[in-house]
């Protein structure tokens, strides 16, 4: 009673009053320490009972994962197996959980061999933790086939495949397996609609992303936070900022991840001074920002040019929120600075830092290097993210980038010897626009496209029109412009366009955009490893400023 209350204290001195105790007592006692997160109590009271059974072995290891020392609770297992106790379905799924987290394949794999020799391999709970360790362990071909073999199945077993395919970036088949929950008598909850939210935000996809919006509001989900937070994230993810800020007012009790959610979509979509404002509303209605929040205002602050702002917002983290920066809120400013031009600020913030720099914040200082043409501070930022990540070809490329602006002709050649022998590439740039329910991916000077001929057509129809209109294109076809090209030929003159790239969209190519937008009347979105481009009338929400 004083245990299930929290009575903890009271709990244990009555406990030590107790004349006799049995294997019960001694369980709750061990339950008592696991519940107020003292482990070594726990310890203590598993360690002195004389009558330890199936429950005590299960609590103390189940105890040791939540507390995330999966090698205590591994340790604790084979103890189990040599003193001849059978495990149960709770002590299994328990240390398939710790060698989720750990990514332990091989004791996984044991352990999926022994479950049958303990009679548990129809069990529902193993059989779902055993999906979840081999998602984690990034073994998605094994958790399908296991998965696909489970004779009984419930929710938890389909959001722990869902979780697996999204979390391992295999959207199409997480969403071709929601269909097949949908078909198979079992009805989603909040777990499953999140979590296929996420994946289908991950692709940019908006039409799927309505076809789930349109599904929640028949369900008894549609106005649950974990399912709103996801919708605000497709939208935004989507280039959609409207429809991401429609659901966010009409959330009546936020939390704190659904203000970051939009604060990060605002920044994300290049809406800096929106992302700020929400900010500010977000304090004023009394919430503690955290430091996901100021990644958020940060990289808002990077991708509109807010440099003093960011300063500010920077500097406040730590004197009025009492939130230590980390290497992401460095590399934010690292970016801000960069993309404004001071570089010699952005070096000494890197040097000031509490802990070592990584290759993502010296990246982010070698990207300005490349804008600016700074060959000396770009040779040392590059040196210093091939320390820490040898094979970073964005590096590389950067680099090459910057030798060859300098003229430094001599230096491009051995550093494109040394990719050669390194055997590092360039990712090779693509593009992909979906047009009903059919994805299209394009490549430079691509040849595959069954209306290849059309869109060349087309694109060069569009280049004349845009040298009328007083820019000279470059004489390249890149992916994005195939795509846009082929977008324009594909859709209704109203409809807006809406393209995918997996590199940074170049100079060339955005200038491009801009004169398309306003030859053809249309809007073109357009999302980049970097950020959203929403180009209307000739004009981009970045500002240039990318």
């Amino acid at each position: 009673m004083y245990y299930k209350n929290h009575n903890f204290s009271d709990s244990r001195k009555l406990f030590d009053e107790m004349p006799q105790r049995d294997t019960v007592s001694w369980n709750l006692m061990v339950s008592v320490c696991l519940k107020s997160k003292n482990i070594k109590d726990a310890r203590i009271f598993f360690d002195q009972n004389p009558q330890q059974d199936d429950f005590s072995w299960s609590n103390i290891i189940k105890g040791y994962v939540q507390e995330g020392d999966d090698f205590e609770s591994l340790s604790l297992f084979k103890q189990m197996l040599n003193r001849g106790q059978v495990p149960t379905q709770f002590s299994v799924s328990s240390v398939l959980c710790a060698c989720a987290s750990s990514s332990w394949l091989s004791y996984g794999k044991m352990l999926h061999t022994l479950i049958y020799r303990f009679g548990l391999g129809r069990n529902v709970y193993v059989g779902t933790s055993l999906v979840d360790m081999y998602c984690k362990c990034s073994q998605i071909n094994y958790a399908l086939r296991y998965f696909d073999r489970m004779q009984e199945r419930n929710i938890v077993s389909w959001n722990a495949i869902l979780s697996g395919l999204s979390q391992n970036s295999l959207g199409k088949d997480c969403f071709r397996i929601f269909a097949e929950l949908l078909d198979s008598g079992f009805k989603p909850d909040h777990v499953s609609l999140s979590v296929v939210l996420s994946s289908v935000a991950a692709m940019g996809n908006l039409v799927q992303g309505k076809q789930i919006h349109g599904f929640t509001v028949k369900t008894i989900f549609r106005s649950n936070l974990f399912v709103e937070t996801a919708l605000i994230d497709v939208y935004a993810k989507c280039g959609n900022v409207n429809d991401a800020q429609r659901i966010f007012y009409s959330i009546i009790d936020h939390n704190n991840v659904t203000w970051n959610t939009m604060i990060i979509g605002y920044a994300q979509n290049g809406y800096g001074r929106e992302a700020i404002r929400l900010f500010k509303e977000m304090l004023g209605s009394g919430r503690i920002p955290d430091a996901i929040t100021f990644v958020g205002v940060l990289v808002a602050c990077s991708h509109s040019g807010l440099v003093k702002e960011g300063r500010f917002y920077f500097e406040s983290m730590k004197k009025v929120h009492g939130i230590e920066p980390d290497r992401t809120h460095y590399a934010s400013m690292v970016d801000l600075l960069g993309r404004a031009g001071h570089l010699k600020e952005a070096e000494e913030l890197i040097h000031s830092m509490p802990m070592k720099p990584d290759a993502a914040i010296w990246g982010a200082l070698l990207g300005a290097c490349r804008v600016y043409r700074n060959l000396e501070l770009g040779k040392i930022s590059a040196s210093k993210v091939f320390e820490l990540e040898p094979d970073n070809a964005s590096a590389y490329i950067l680099l090459c980038h910057i030798y060859t602006e300098n003229g430094e002709w001599d230096e491009v050649a051995k550093l494109r010897m040394k990719m050669k022998n390194l055997k590092i590439k360039k990712d090779t740039g693509c593009s992909w626009i979906e047009i009903d329910n059919l994805v299209h991916t394009f490549v430079a000077d691509d040849e595959f496209h069954p209306q290849i001929n059309e869109i060349y057509l087309a694109l060069k129809e569009l280049i004349k029109q845009i040298e009328v209109a007083g820019y000279i294109s470059r004489q390249s076809y890149h992916s994005e412009k195939l795509a846009v090209a082929f977008g324009l030929i594909s859709t209704p003159s109203k409809m807006d366009i809406r393209i995918m790239k997996n590199l940074r969209v170049c100079g060339d190519c955005h200038e491009t955009m801009k004169f398309i937008s306003r030859i053809s009347g249309r809007k073109i979105i357009i999302r980049d490893v970097c950020r959203f481009h929403h180009l209307r009338d000739g004009k981009c929400s970045c500002g240039d400023y990318w």
